[in-house]
Protein backbone atom coordinates (compact mmCIF):
# COMPACT_ATOMS: atom_id res chain seq x y z
CA UNK A 1 0.00 0.00 0.00
CA UNK A 2 1.69 3.06 -1.52
CA UNK A 3 0.80 5.76 1.35
CA UNK A 4 1.99 9.40 1.78
CA UNK A 5 4.51 9.48 4.10
CA UNK A 6 4.76 11.71 7.19
CA UNK A 7 8.47 12.02 7.43
CA UNK A 8 11.09 14.03 5.28
CA UNK A 9 13.74 11.31 5.09
CA UNK A 10 14.60 7.86 5.91
CA UNK A 11 16.94 9.86 9.01
CA UNK A 12 14.01 11.26 10.54
CA UNK A 13 13.13 8.20 12.94
CA UNK A 14 16.72 9.03 14.62
CA UNK A 15 14.63 11.45 16.59
CA UNK A 16 11.41 10.59 18.23
CA UNK A 17 11.40 14.72 19.29
CA UNK A 18 11.45 15.54 16.36
CA UNK A 19 8.59 12.95 14.96
CA UNK A 20 5.95 14.28 17.26
CA UNK A 21 6.88 17.85 16.87
CA UNK A 22 6.06 17.62 13.33
CA UNK A 23 3.07 14.99 13.59
CA UNK A 24 0.24 16.46 11.24
CA UNK A 25 -3.75 16.51 12.08
CA UNK A 26 -3.99 14.12 10.03
CA UNK A 27 -2.39 10.58 10.55
CA UNK A 28 -1.07 8.01 7.66
CA UNK A 29 -2.57 4.26 8.06
CA UNK A 30 0.30 2.81 10.16
CA UNK A 31 0.02 5.03 12.59
CA UNK A 32 -2.66 3.61 13.71
CA UNK A 33 -0.45 1.37 15.05
CA UNK A 34 0.70 3.73 17.52
CA UNK A 35 -3.42 4.22 18.79
CA UNK A 36 -3.55 0.24 19.12
CA UNK A 37 -1.28 -0.05 21.69
CA UNK A 38 -2.44 3.05 23.56
CA UNK A 39 -5.30 1.32 23.91
CA UNK A 40 -3.74 -1.69 25.44
CA UNK A 41 -2.03 -0.34 28.29
CA UNK A 42 -5.39 0.71 29.41
CA UNK A 43 -6.48 -2.58 30.88
CA UNK A 44 -2.77 -4.62 31.05
CA UNK A 45 -4.75 -7.18 33.06
CA UNK A 46 -6.95 -7.99 30.30
CA UNK A 47 -4.21 -7.13 27.15
CA UNK A 48 -1.54 -9.05 28.89
CA UNK A 49 0.56 -6.21 27.40
CA UNK A 50 2.86 -4.54 30.09
CA UNK A 51 5.05 -3.42 27.57
CA UNK A 52 2.53 -1.42 25.73
CA UNK A 53 3.59 1.97 27.66
CA UNK A 54 6.81 1.81 25.70
CA UNK A 55 5.00 3.30 23.05
CA UNK A 56 3.14 6.02 24.69
CA UNK A 57 3.41 9.58 24.12
CA UNK A 58 1.28 13.03 24.80
CA UNK A 59 0.36 13.20 20.69
CA UNK A 60 -0.83 9.54 20.64
CA UNK A 61 -2.57 9.76 23.57
CA UNK A 62 -4.66 12.72 21.90
CA UNK A 63 -5.03 10.86 18.49
CA UNK A 64 -6.38 8.11 20.41
CA UNK A 65 -8.98 9.86 22.50
CA UNK A 66 -10.31 11.54 19.56
CA UNK A 67 -10.56 8.12 17.92
CA UNK A 68 -12.67 6.79 20.67
CA UNK A 69 -15.04 9.75 20.96
CA UNK A 70 -15.35 9.86 17.95
CA UNK A 71 -16.28 6.33 16.91
CA UNK A 72 -16.63 3.95 20.11
CA UNK A 73 -15.85 4.46 23.57
CA UNK A 74 -15.54 0.68 23.72
CA UNK A 75 -12.58 0.57 20.99
CA UNK A 76 -9.80 0.30 23.48
CA UNK A 77 -11.21 -2.21 25.77
CA UNK A 78 -11.90 -4.24 21.95
CA UNK A 79 -8.22 -4.00 21.66
CA UNK A 80 -7.17 -5.44 24.94
CA UNK A 81 -9.30 -8.42 24.38
CA UNK A 82 -8.06 -9.30 21.06
CA UNK A 83 -4.62 -8.81 21.96
CA UNK A 84 -5.63 -11.14 25.26
CA UNK A 85 -7.10 -14.00 22.71
CA UNK A 86 -3.98 -14.06 20.51
CA UNK A 87 -1.48 -14.13 23.23
CA UNK A 88 -3.85 -16.98 24.65
CA UNK A 89 -3.73 -19.30 21.88
CA UNK A 90 -0.28 -18.49 20.63
CA UNK A 91 1.05 -19.42 23.86
CA UNK A 92 -1.00 -22.26 24.36
CA UNK A 93 0.11 -23.83 20.63
CA UNK A 94 3.95 -23.11 21.75
CA UNK A 95 3.53 -24.50 25.28
CA UNK A 96 2.11 -27.27 22.91
CA UNK A 97 5.03 -27.51 20.68
CA UNK A 98 2.59 -27.10 17.82
CA UNK A 99 4.31 -24.01 16.47
CA UNK A 100 8.18 -22.77 16.22
CA UNK A 101 7.84 -19.32 14.36
CA UNK A 102 5.35 -16.57 14.61
CA UNK A 103 4.96 -14.49 11.38
CA UNK A 104 3.32 -10.89 11.83
CA UNK A 105 1.68 -10.14 9.31
CA UNK A 106 1.36 -6.05 9.84
CA UNK A 107 2.76 -6.18 12.94
CA UNK A 108 2.76 -2.59 13.70
CA UNK A 109 3.60 -2.38 17.11
CA UNK A 110 2.10 -5.44 18.84
CA UNK A 111 4.39 -6.73 21.38
CA UNK A 112 3.87 -10.50 21.23
CA UNK A 113 7.77 -11.17 21.10
CA UNK A 114 8.31 -9.78 24.70
CA UNK A 115 4.80 -11.34 25.66
CA UNK A 116 5.61 -14.49 24.56
CA UNK A 117 8.30 -17.00 25.32
CA UNK A 118 12.03 -16.76 23.53
CA UNK A 119 11.66 -20.02 22.33
CA UNK A 120 10.13 -19.01 19.39
CA UNK A 121 11.18 -17.18 16.28
CA UNK A 122 9.45 -14.03 15.57
CA UNK A 123 9.11 -12.65 12.13
CA UNK A 124 7.85 -9.33 11.82
CA UNK A 125 6.28 -7.87 8.70
CA UNK A 126 5.31 -4.43 7.68
CA UNK A 127 5.63 -1.02 5.96
CA UNK A 128 8.87 0.38 6.06
CA UNK A 129 8.52 2.82 8.24
CA UNK A 130 7.05 0.74 10.56
CA UNK A 131 9.59 -1.71 10.94
CA UNK A 132 12.98 0.57 10.68
CA UNK A 133 11.37 2.34 13.81
CA UNK A 134 9.88 -0.32 15.31
CA UNK A 135 13.40 -2.58 15.08
CA UNK A 136 15.33 0.88 16.49
CA UNK A 137 13.37 1.39 19.26
CA UNK A 138 12.46 -2.27 20.80
CA UNK A 139 16.75 -2.83 19.99
CA UNK A 140 17.26 0.40 22.23
CA UNK A 141 14.64 -1.34 24.75
CA UNK A 142 16.57 -4.47 24.93
CA UNK A 143 19.99 -2.62 25.47
CA UNK A 144 18.70 -0.39 28.52
CA UNK A 145 17.37 -3.60 29.82
CA UNK A 146 13.21 -2.22 29.57
CA UNK A 147 12.89 -5.65 26.98
CA UNK A 148 13.73 -8.82 27.53
CA UNK A 149 16.38 -10.11 24.20
CA UNK A 150 14.36 -12.11 21.65
CA UNK A 151 15.04 -12.89 18.06
CA UNK A 152 13.65 -11.17 15.91
CA UNK A 153 13.48 -10.96 12.44
CA UNK A 154 12.24 -7.67 10.24
CA UNK A 155 10.67 -7.14 7.12
CA UNK A 156 9.66 -4.66 4.36
CA UNK A 157 6.92 -5.29 2.51
CA UNK A 158 3.86 -3.86 0.99
CA UNK A 159 0.67 -5.88 0.61
CA UNK A 160 -0.54 -3.69 -2.06
CA UNK A 161 2.26 -5.37 -4.45
CA UNK A 162 0.88 -7.36 -7.60
CA UNK A 163 3.85 -9.92 -6.71
CA UNK A 164 5.26 -10.91 -3.21
CA UNK A 165 7.50 -13.40 -4.52
CA UNK A 166 10.30 -11.60 -2.93
CA UNK A 167 8.72 -12.01 0.92
CA UNK A 168 7.95 -15.53 -0.06
CA UNK A 169 11.37 -15.89 -0.26
CA UNK A 170 12.64 -13.87 2.55
CA UNK A 171 10.34 -15.54 4.60
CA UNK A 172 10.98 -19.20 3.49
CA UNK A 173 15.06 -18.42 4.62
CA UNK A 174 13.91 -17.51 7.82
CA UNK A 175 11.06 -19.93 8.28
CA UNK A 176 13.60 -22.83 7.61
CA UNK A 177 10.83 -25.69 7.62
CA UNK A 178 9.67 -24.76 10.97
CA UNK A 179 5.81 -24.98 12.13
CA UNK A 180 4.57 -21.47 11.90
CA UNK A 181 1.96 -19.51 13.21
CA UNK A 182 0.97 -16.54 10.83
CA UNK A 183 -0.93 -13.45 12.13
CA UNK A 184 -2.74 -10.94 10.00
CA UNK A 185 -4.88 -8.79 12.80
CA UNK A 186 -5.58 -4.75 11.62
CA UNK A 187 -4.76 -5.35 7.93
CA UNK A 188 -7.62 -6.60 6.05
CA UNK A 189 -10.34 -3.50 6.86
CA UNK A 190 -7.36 -1.13 4.27
CA UNK A 191 -6.84 -3.74 2.05
CA UNK A 192 -8.73 -5.12 -1.37
CA UNK A 193 -10.31 -8.42 -2.42
CA UNK A 194 -7.21 -8.78 -5.16
CA UNK A 195 -4.63 -7.79 -2.04
CA UNK A 196 -6.38 -9.98 0.03
CA UNK A 197 -6.62 -12.83 -2.30
CA UNK A 198 -2.81 -12.58 -2.76
CA UNK A 199 -1.89 -12.72 0.57
CA UNK A 200 -4.21 -15.71 1.68
CA UNK A 201 -2.33 -17.16 -1.72
CA UNK A 202 0.50 -16.58 0.17
CA UNK A 203 0.12 -17.76 3.25
CA UNK A 204 -0.85 -20.96 1.80
CA UNK A 205 2.57 -21.40 -0.16
CA UNK A 206 4.42 -20.59 3.30
CA UNK A 207 2.68 -23.03 5.68
CA UNK A 208 2.47 -27.18 5.62
CA UNK A 209 -0.58 -28.83 7.01
CA UNK A 210 -0.62 -28.76 10.62
CA UNK A 211 0.34 -25.24 10.59
CA UNK A 212 -1.85 -22.55 11.95
CA UNK A 213 -3.30 -18.60 10.69
CA UNK A 214 -4.66 -16.36 12.48
CA UNK A 215 -7.08 -13.55 10.74
CA UNK A 216 -9.14 -10.91 12.06
CA UNK A 217 -11.99 -8.67 9.94
CA UNK A 218 -15.30 -7.63 10.25
CA UNK A 219 -18.35 -9.04 9.11
CA UNK A 220 -20.90 -7.36 6.28
CA UNK A 221 -23.53 -7.39 8.18
CA UNK A 222 -21.69 -4.32 10.33
CA UNK A 223 -21.84 -1.89 7.48
CA UNK A 224 -25.48 -1.42 8.54
CA UNK A 225 -24.65 -0.43 11.91
CA UNK A 226 -24.19 3.31 13.17
CA UNK A 227 -20.87 2.73 15.06
CA UNK A 228 -19.56 1.38 11.52
CA UNK A 229 -20.60 4.45 9.87
CA UNK A 230 -18.45 6.33 12.30
CA UNK A 231 -15.32 4.75 11.87
CA UNK A 232 -15.52 5.45 8.04
CA UNK A 233 -16.60 8.78 8.32
CA UNK A 234 -12.98 9.17 11.33
CA UNK A 235 -10.77 7.26 8.76
CA UNK A 236 -12.41 9.66 5.87
CA UNK A 237 -11.98 12.72 8.14
CA UNK A 238 -8.33 11.92 9.98
CA UNK A 239 -6.05 9.20 8.07
CA UNK A 240 -3.93 10.22 4.93
CA UNK A 241 -4.87 8.34 2.27
CA UNK A 242 -3.98 7.88 -1.47
CA UNK A 243 -6.12 6.08 -4.45
CA UNK A 244 -4.98 2.88 -3.17
CA UNK A 245 -7.26 2.91 -0.11
CA UNK A 246 -10.18 1.14 0.63
CA UNK A 247 -11.61 -0.70 2.98
CA UNK A 248 -13.19 -4.27 3.55
CA UNK A 249 -15.24 -6.37 5.38
CA UNK A 250 -15.51 -10.13 4.68
CA UNK A 251 -17.84 -12.47 5.75
CA UNK A 252 -17.69 -15.73 7.55
CA UNK A 253 -17.90 -17.94 4.05
CA UNK A 254 -14.70 -16.75 3.30
CA UNK A 255 -12.78 -18.79 6.08
CA UNK A 256 -14.86 -21.36 5.96
CA UNK A 257 -14.04 -21.64 2.26
CA UNK A 258 -10.67 -21.62 2.37
CA UNK A 259 -8.13 -24.11 0.23
CA UNK A 260 -6.20 -25.89 2.19
CA UNK A 261 -7.25 -24.87 5.83
CA UNK A 262 -10.11 -25.53 8.49
CA UNK A 263 -12.02 -23.04 10.82
CA UNK A 264 -10.68 -24.31 13.97
CA UNK A 265 -11.50 -21.69 16.12
CA UNK A 266 -14.03 -18.49 15.67
CA UNK A 267 -14.95 -15.80 18.06
CA UNK A 268 -15.41 -12.15 18.00
CA UNK A 269 -15.13 -8.47 20.52
CA UNK A 270 -18.58 -9.61 22.20
CA UNK A 271 -17.84 -13.61 23.03
CA UNK A 272 -14.38 -12.74 24.32
CA UNK A 273 -15.92 -9.85 26.78
CA UNK A 274 -18.26 -12.92 27.77
CA UNK A 275 -15.69 -15.26 28.56
CA UNK A 276 -12.74 -12.84 29.77
CA UNK A 277 -15.11 -9.81 31.63
CA UNK A 278 -18.95 -12.26 32.40
CA UNK A 279 -20.08 -9.26 34.42
CA UNK A 280 -19.53 -6.80 32.50
CA UNK A 281 -22.07 -5.26 30.37
CA UNK A 282 -21.67 -4.67 26.48
CA UNK A 283 -24.04 -2.56 24.26
CA UNK A 284 -23.30 -4.23 20.96
CA UNK A 285 -24.62 -1.69 18.77
CA UNK A 286 -22.05 0.63 19.95
CA UNK A 287 -19.49 -1.99 19.32
CA UNK A 288 -17.12 -2.23 16.44
CA UNK A 289 -17.58 -6.01 16.44
CA UNK A 290 -14.17 -7.50 15.23
CA UNK A 291 -14.28 -11.32 14.16
CA UNK A 292 -11.07 -13.30 14.91
CA UNK A 293 -10.51 -16.41 13.30
CA UNK A 294 -8.01 -19.44 13.85
CA UNK A 295 -7.00 -21.61 10.80
CA UNK A 296 -4.93 -24.87 10.89
CA UNK A 297 -3.37 -26.28 7.02
CA UNK A 298 -4.99 -29.46 6.17
CA UNK A 299 -3.17 -29.66 2.82
CA UNK A 300 -0.36 -28.56 1.06
CA UNK A 301 -0.02 -26.35 -1.68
Amino acid sequence: MQLKSLFPSESFYLSKIQYFKTLNPKINIHETAFVTAFFRMGDVALSQDRYAYLWSKSNIEAHAKRYSKAVSSYEPYAHCLRNRFFFDTINKLMIQNRIEVLINFGCGFSMYPYLLDNSLHYIEIDKADVVTHKKEMTTKWEREKKLPTRKISYLEADFNLASQDKLYEQIIALKNGKKSFILLEGVLFFLGKEDTKRLFELFGKLQQPDEYLGSVSFLPQLEKQLVFRKLIDYVESNLEKNELFQYQTVADEFYINLKGYELTDHQHTLSLAAYYDPKRFIPKEEVLNEHMYILKKTSAQ
